[in-house]
């Protein structure tokens, strides 16, 4: 696309096929991109031992620091798919916007972040329970104590990666969502409640 002109037909009755269309164009625009932020952990680590990201790396903070601006950093890459997102009605602009509010939070859910309260919750209240047990029956439900650590330590192992895995997805959905949200009020439409 240097010219600028797309080649996405928005159909407003392919929603979903839409919305994953610009998440590929994003997708693509990160990976031109020297510096994009949405990579996974593993591979950002890796690149950092290279002394010419090093570099380029203390360049760009000093630009920041001389000019605050976030977006130049979090939204890299975004200009193409704010010139897609400029081509759409607004129905299908909002549909988009749902279906980006909806993506992010199923992909919460099935990160560490989305199941890690919950995972805490039954922990604690097996702890109560056990403690209970011990209090009022005798019973030392706390001698198995190294094999609970044990468990523990395997799930936050597990958690840590998880975490790892699924971090710059959340980042990157949460980026296309922003750009949506500049779109939205570019155009003055109210934005769809959340």
């Amino acid at each position: 696309m240097p010219d600028g002109s797309s080649q996405i037909s928005w159909n407003p009755s392919e929603l979903l096929t839409n919305y994953e269309r610009l998440l590929k164009l994003y997708t693509d625009q990160l990976q031109k991109e020297e510096f994009n932020p949405y990579q996974p952990i593993p591979f950002i680590f890796l690149k950092s031992f290279s002394p010419f990201v090093l570099m380029r790396s203390l360049k760009l903070v000093a630009l920041f620091f001389k000019v605050p601006n976030t977006l130049r950093q979090d939204l890299v890459g975004g200009a193409i798919v704010l010139q897609e997102l400029e081509r759409l009605n607004d129905q299908t602009l909002h549909g988009v916007a749902e279906c980006s509010r909806i993506n992010y939070r199923r992909l919460l859910q099935r990160s560490v972040f989305g199941w890690l309260p919950q995972l805490i919750g039954i922990v604690v209240l097996g702890l109560s329970v056990a403690k209970t047990i011990k209090e009022s029956g005798g019973v030392d439900i706390f001698a198995a104590l190294p094999s609970l650590v044990a468990v523990a330590v395997g799930l936050l192992l597990g958690s840590a990666l998880n975490l790892v895995l699924s971090l710059h997805l959340l980042l990157l959905v949460r980026a296309l969502d922003d750009l949506i949200a500049i779109t939205v009020a570019l155009r003055g439409t109210p934005k769809p409640e959340r």
